[in-house]
C-alpha cells in the first residue's frame, strides 16, 4: 500500500513537472513568434519606406488570472500599419506597480484616403494585438479574495498573505473608435494564458488556466504630414 501511495506521488510531481516544462516551452515560444512577427510586420526592417514615429497609450484591462484590473501607461512606436509598444502596469486593488507589458498591434481595415494623407480616418478601425504581461508578488483581486474564502473559508486563514508572481500572453483583437485625427478610443477583447510562477497553495483560481482579456483605453500618435504637425492615433 505504502508503495502505491508512493508510487502515485512520484506520477503526481512528473507530471507537475511535465506541465511547468510545457508552461516554458510556450512562453519561449511566444517570445520567439512574437519576434519574428515585428520583423516581418517590418517594424525592424531598414528598407521600409515608412518611418518609424513615436506614439502614447493609457488604459485599464482584467483578465481572470486572479490580480483583478490594471492601469497600463505605454509609450512605444509605429510603422505603418504597425505598432509596438510596452510600459508598466499598476494593479487596480494594491496601487503597486509591480510589472510590465509588452504589445504588438496590427491595423487590419484599409483606410486608403488617410493613408495617402488625402482625409480624415474612417471612425471605426479594426486591429489585431497581441500582448505579454508580467508581474511580481502581487495580491488576489477583492474579488478573488473574496471568493476563495466563500470556498474555503477557515480551512485556509493566510489567503490575504498570499502574493503571486505571474505571466500572461494574450491574442485578440481591439476596436477603435476614432473620434478625430487627434484621437481614438480602444477597445479590446482577447483570449489569454496565466501561470503563476511560486504556485504554493492550491486555490480555485489554478497555477494555469485560459481566460478571457477585457480592456479599454485612449491611444496618441505624433507626426507631420504635409510639414504640419499633428497628432495621429492608430492604436
Amino acid at each position: 500500500m505504502n508503495n502505491m501511495n508512493t508510487l502515485k506521488k512520484e506520477t503526481v510531481l512528473t507530471l507537475h513537472g511535465l506541465k511547468e516544462v510545457k508552461i516554458i516551452l510556450i512562453f519561449k515560444t511566444s517570445v520567439i513568434l512574437f519576434l519574428i512577427a515585428l520583423n516581418s510586420s517590418g517594424l525592424l526592417a531598414q528598407n521600409s519606406t515608412d518611418k518609424i514615429k513615436p506614439l502614447f497609450s493609457t488604459g485599464i484591462c482584467s483578465t481572470g488570472n486572479g490580480h483583478g484590473g490594471f492601469y497600463s501607461i505605454n509609450t512605444g512606436f509605429y510603422k505603418g500599419r504597425n505598432a509596438f509598444s510596452a510600459g508598466p502596469v499598476i494593479q487596480q486593488c494594491s496601487g503597486k506597480a509591480r510589472g510590465v507589458i509588452v504589445s504588438y498591434s496590427r491595423v487590419l481595415t484599409l483606410d486608403s484616403n488617410y493613408q495617402s494623407n488625402c482625409g480624415m480616418k474612417d471612425l471605426f478601425q479594426l486591429n489585431f494585438f497581441s500582448s505579454i504581461q508580467y508581474t511580481t508578488k502581487l495580491p488576489l483581486s477583492r474579488g478573488a479574495l473574496r471568493e476563495e474564502k466563500l470556498i474555503w473559508g477557515d480551512k485556509k486563514p493566510g489567503l490575504d498573505n498570499i502574493r503571486l508572481t505571474t505571466a500572461e500572453i494574450v491574442v485578440g483583437f481591439e476596436f477603435h473608435v476614432n473620434i478625430t485625427n487627434q484621437l481614438s478610443w480602444k477597445n479590446y477583447f482577447g483570449a489569454s494564458v496565466y501561470y503563476h510562477f511560486n504556485y504554493n497553495e492550491i486555490l480555485n483560481h489554478q497555477k494555469i488556466a485560459p481566460s478571457l482579456c477585457l480592456g479599454s483605453g485612449i491611444c496618441f500618435y505624433f507626426h507631420k504630414i504635409n510639414s504640419k504637425q499633428r497628432l495621429d492615433t492608430y492604436m
